[in-house]
């Protein structure tokens, strides 16, 4: 209460030591003190309804029941431009992430998808690789075609990442995500993926980056970059869109013989 608590404030050294115990007590629980009762009021207090009712009057309001309103409206005003501007927040969150989308989906359609479905199909081994908040979407990616029948890996292991990129051959098919194409591991396991002549596609949350040119295939992700902190919040709902639109094509071809 800021208007309204200035107003109380104010009227308080006219007040008696219990009435003053009564206006602190309200100006304390102002959000919960609008559902009492005066006698729930004055059993909290221990003191009687006689003194809650005088407090008021003392204060300008005819009775409690007219403080008690004023109080209630006070709050109101105050919650209107907090929820207000979370209902702003929100809705322009909202709207960000289905540009993303759209965005993505609109480049999506410029891939040759035949080519990526038909390297899919014909990969003995499918490999993901994807770092910090990428590695969630290939982990879902792999867990999928796992259960399709093809032989998919998203390993966590950096180790064991850089390994799998120098053996896998030109007989398996590599996905890579990575939101800025520029993570130096990443950019190693695409090198040795190209030394290897492993086909690979990439999938980057970045314009021009340095992964775009070592790989056979690239779907640019339309990513807005969001740091809270050293925390990256970027969603990660555009990968997720282009990874379950190929799974799903992917999947379909088995139908079509």
């Amino acid at each position: 209460m800021n208007t309204l608590q200035n107003k109380l404030l104010k009227k308080r050294p006219q007040l008696s030591e219990l009435e003053k115990q009564v206006l602190d007590y309200i100006l304390q629980n102002s959000s919960t003190v609008t559902t009492l009762t005066a006698d729930l009021l004055a059993k909290e207090l221990f003191i009687s309804t006689a003194t809650i009712s005088r407090t008021a009057q003392r204060l300008g309001f005819k009775g409690f029941q007219e403080l008690k309103y004023a109080i209630a409206q006070d709050n109101k005003e105050l919650e209107e431009p907090e929820k207000a501007l979370y209902s702003k927040q929100l809705s322009d969150l909202c709207h960000s992430i289905e540009y993303q989308l759209h965005e993505t989906l609109e480049r999506f359609k410029q891939i040759p998808l035949e080519e990526i479905i038909h390297c899919l199909k014909k990969a003995k081994v499918v490999e993901l690789f994807g770092m910090g908040g990428s590695l969630a979407n290939c982990i879902h990616a792999a867990r999928k075609l796992t259960f399709l029948g093809k032989t998919a890996n998203a390993r966590i292991d950096w180790d064991e990442l850089q390994i799998t990129s120098k053996t896998l051959t030109p007989e398996d098919f590599a996905i890579i995500v990575s939101n800025s194409g520029e993570t130096p591991s990443v950019i190693e396991y695409a090198i040795n993926l190209q030394q290897q002549g492993v086909p690979t596609l990439a999938i980057i949350g970045t314009k021009n980056s340095s992964l775009e040119a070592l790989t056979t295939y690239k779907i640019q992700a339309v990513v807005d970059m969001l740091y809270f902190d050293e925390v990256d919040l970027s969603s990660r709902v555009p990968f997720s869109a282009v990874l379950d639109i190929l799974l799903i094509q992917f999947a379909r071809t088995f139908d079509q013989g």
